[in-house]
């Protein structure tokens, strides 16, 4: 008799397929899975596009061992095996593209799906595909860092299959909305389908760890994700999926940005049936009032009840929940009608005050750094909104080159800001939708006017001049910041250090798919090498990320002159002793220069009171 390795059942000794659950029995298949240390795992295969994971490793083994089972929560409808993390070095490939193969460096499991961080194995830089994980997480033939992605793990639902059109749109639709992280790949094998994406840098699943939010922030996370939602809607697509599985497939990304990173889910809207068309709208309002009710409570809805909710908040969920709302905008729009929330920001904004300092260095001897600050106060509703902008820019190009681009971003972007001072936002009577949008759009068409003015400069001298920048807008208690390069923004909050920004350079992506640690960039021989900057393209992409403050929490903004020669620990002690921001900038230009000085140094550090 043959046992099924898939459900456990005898069959005759010649049967070629499970008789119990269609598993093929077939000896002389190939086996698609291998995971290093547990040899094949054959599962039935029901679909065109198939993984493949390969090692050498382990011994083949005709029955792996059963996955561990969970209680079903809730909005689950039926049981299901709890899913099995691949280990690290196993290896997923897309049986459609052979030039689609990714290595597993890490997994971190949650209830219903597990994300991957992993490395793409075809080289970016010289077409080589590994066959193998590189510990390193270097190319094999070039030495050039592999690029980093992030894999989604998850159980479809039953009969829910992409054609193979769906997943090629859905590919190019997520390239096209900012809270979506862009596809690569939807990999639809066996019993999982692994959603494969850029790596977003800094990122944290949105259901680990989740506080209760404020009330403002509960509704711009659920406005970020009800926009790409009417976004789907309008392409012929709905998400279709409720409840705790489906808000899985968020992530935050960068600081305070909640992005899809599973489109997966996805099933075409049909024009010709209203009765569908209409329940599947339905089906993704209520997705976002299990949103709106996570955030709120840091709890899922089907665990506990709807009286948990916020008074202000209850009704939305109410509306969405009964079928109230015709489309995803009509929730959205009604959001506007919410007064703002009174407190303690309402009656006293928050104080930036800062120092700054700049300094060649103990190698150089001109200065290619440029820093610069400014605070002004804007009337709004008979009271002052402090308004503060800072800027550190690093230059590049030899001899005066990168001292005039670091100059030139400074004050094109600086004056850009001050002209646009008038920031719409500030005007608004009702709730503000969109905090972060306004200042971040206007931080980086500053940023794109000073790329397209150092360009010209380039090609009409002939110079291959370039610049970093990392930039801060702080009106009132959110803070607006941009970068390009390396340049850092850090914050400082209850005793921890983190970095705001993340870097536009080949070993930045080694930190992000775990294959080095954050402090290893100092050394590494490749950390000198960025693949984003001012001046060399005409289009360059802008990050920018939105922060709501709180009384205490200090900002950094810096080259990496500083933060390659004073490490994060050293950088949060040196500020949380130094008796006000200026000493702080002083002390850490003395530090950096201490421990070697080998570039120029630009640090601000902003205080808010």
């Amino acid at each position: 008799m043959i046992t099924c390795p898939n459900c456990g059942k005898q069959n005759r000794p010649k049967a070629k397929f499970c008789k119990h659950c269609g598993a093929d029995l077939s000896p002389t298949r190939a086996m698609p899975l291998t995971e290093p240390g547990r040899g094949e795992s054959p599962k039935p295969d029901t679909g065109a596009i198939s993984g493949r994971m390969r090692s050498g490793k382990g011994p083949a083994s005709t029955q792996p061992p059963p996955a561990p089972t969970r209680p079903l929560s809730n909005d689950e409808p039926q049981a299901m095996e709890r899913l099995t993390p691949l280990q690290q070095g196993s290896i997923l490939s897309d049986a459609q593209d052979p030039r689609r193969r990714y290595g597993i460096v890490m997994a971190r499991e949650l209830p219903r799906s597990i994300y991957y961080d992993a490395l793409d194995l075809a080289c970016s830089t010289c077409g080589w595909m590994q066959p193998h994980l590189p510990p390193d997480g270097l190319c094999t033939q070039c030495q050039s860092p592999l690029v980093p992605v992030l894999i989604h793990e998850r159980r479809p639902r039953p009969n829910r299959r992409l054609a193979e059109a769906d997943v090629e749109q859905l590919i190019r639709l997520s390239a096209d909305h900012p809270n979506v992280v862009p596809h690569q790949a939807i990999i639809q094998y066996r019993q999982s389908v692994y959603t494969v994406v850029e790596h977003p840098g800094h990122w944290r699943v949105l259901v680990r760890g989740q506080r209760p939010r404020s009330i403002d922030e509960t509704l711009d996370g659920v406005v970020q994700i009800g926009q790409v939602l009417a976004y789907l809607h309008d392409q012929g697509f709905a998400h279709t999926e409720v409840g705790g599985a489906s808000i899985e497939s968020l992530i935050v990304a960068g600081v305070g940005r909640i992005k899809m990173v599973d489109l997966s889910t996805c099933t075409r809207l049909p024009p010709d049936d209203a009765r569908t068309l209409r329940a599947r709208v339905n089906s993704d309002v209520a997705f976002l009032a299990w949103l709106l009710y996570y955030l709120a409570t840091g709890r899922e809805l089907s665990r506990t009840g709807i009286e948990s909710a916020p008074p202000s908040l209850r009704p939305f969920v109410e509306r969405a929940l009964q079928g109230q709302y015709a489309t995803v905008q009509d929730m959205l729009t009604d959001f506007s009608l919410l007064p703002s929330t009174p407190g303690p920001a309402q009656d006293r904004s928050l104080k930036p005050t800062h120092g700054q300092a700049t300094h060649p260095g103990q190698q150089h001897t001109r200065n290619e750094d440029a820093v610069v600050t400014f605070t002004f106060d804007k009337e709004q509703k008979g009271r002052s909104v402090p308004i503060g902008f800072y800027l550190v820019a690093d230059g590049m190009g030899g001899h005066d080159a990168g001292d005039l681009a670091s100059r030139t971003v400074n004050q094109i972007v600086t004056d850009w800001i001050i002209q646009t001072k008038v920031l719409p936002d500030l005007q608004k009577a009702t709730r503000k939708l969109t905090t972060g949008d306004v200042p971040g759009e206007m931080l980086a068409q500053a940023i794109q006017q000073a790329n397209e003015v150092l360009l010209r400069h380039g090609q009409a001298k002939d110079s291959d001049l370039g610049s970093t920048v990392t930039a801060a807008l702080i009106i009132g208690d959110v803070a607006t910041i941009a970068n390009v390069g390396d340049s850092r923004t850090y914050l400082l909050r209850d005793g921890r250090l983190e970095p705001i920004t993340q870097d536009h350079s080949l070993v930045a992506g080694l930190v992000h798919a775990g294959v080095i640690g954050p402090e290893e960039v100092r050394s590494h021989p490749q950390r000198n090498q960025i693949y984003r900057c001012l001046g060399h393209k005409p289009d360059v992409e802008v990050d920018t990320f939105t922060r709501h403050l709180q009384a205490g929490d200090v900002l950094v903004l810096c080259s990496d002159g500083l933060w390659e020669m004073v490490l994060d620990a050293e950088v949060q002690r040196i500020i949380e002793g130094a008796h006000s921001p200026q000493k702080a900038c002083d002390a850490l230009v003395k530090a950096a220069n201490h421990a070697g000085g080998k570039d120029n140094i630009g640090v601000i550090v902003v205080e808010m009171e």
